[in-house]
């Protein structure tokens, strides 16, 4: 089954063993641009005090993802030994959409995550013709399976533009509407 999660509702989620125990909390996504993907989580401590950790928990090692925790096998993986590198220039958030025949679409706000795979599948976005009046206007484009993400800008093919929604709860038909047409499988 797949469920679709904003980047930003991954935030704040406690990160839990099989065994129960409540090991970390999720503090931000880190996105790899060149992929589509998610490519891990950078953890705070849970409690009363709590501090960053200065691990990260790479998206391999997680065994799920769900709207109320993020699953590991073991605490043990969270062991610095074990970390990986994070990709630099993860971050789209406030980067212009433009088509590839150099329509401006948007601005992003949050990117879209198919929870099974990892696979960032859409942006949410503040739409270009958005008057500045009605600021809490949303909209959500979904993406081909490989883009162009510069820094300032991420481009995506004119078609996909068809299939932008405002609403997110029908937005996972959007996304495979659009791969279909595509000639892609999610």
């Amino acid at each position: 089954m797949k469920l679709l999660m904003r980047g930003t509702d991954l935030v704040g989620l406690p990160v839990v063993t099989l065994d129960g125990d409540d090991i970390a909390e999720v503090r931000d996504v880190l996105f790899d641009g060149e992929h589509g993907a998610v490519h891990g989580f950078t953890l705070n401590k849970r409690g009363l005090l709590s501090g960053r950790l200065k691990e990260h928990l790479p998206r391999a090692q997680v065994r799920a993802i769900g709207p109320h925790a993020v699953m590991v096998a073991t605490a043990v993986e969270l062991a610095g030994d074990q970390m990986e590198t994070a990709p630099a220039g993860g971050n789209v958030l406030a980067d212009r959409v433009m088509t590839d025949t150099g329509v401006q679409v948007g601005t992003v706000t949050d990117v879209v995550i198919d929870t099974s795979d990892g696979d960032v599948v859409g942006f949410e976005l503040v739409p270009a013709d958005e008057p500045d009046q009605k600021k809490g206007r949303r909209a959500y484009l979904p993406l081909p399976e490989t883009g162009a993400v510069s820094g300032e800008a991420v481009i995506v093919p004119a078609a996909c533009v068809d299939y932008i929604t405002s609403d997110f709860e029908d937005f996972d038909e959007a996304v495979d509407r659009y791969r279909t047409q595509q000639g892609g499988v999610l």
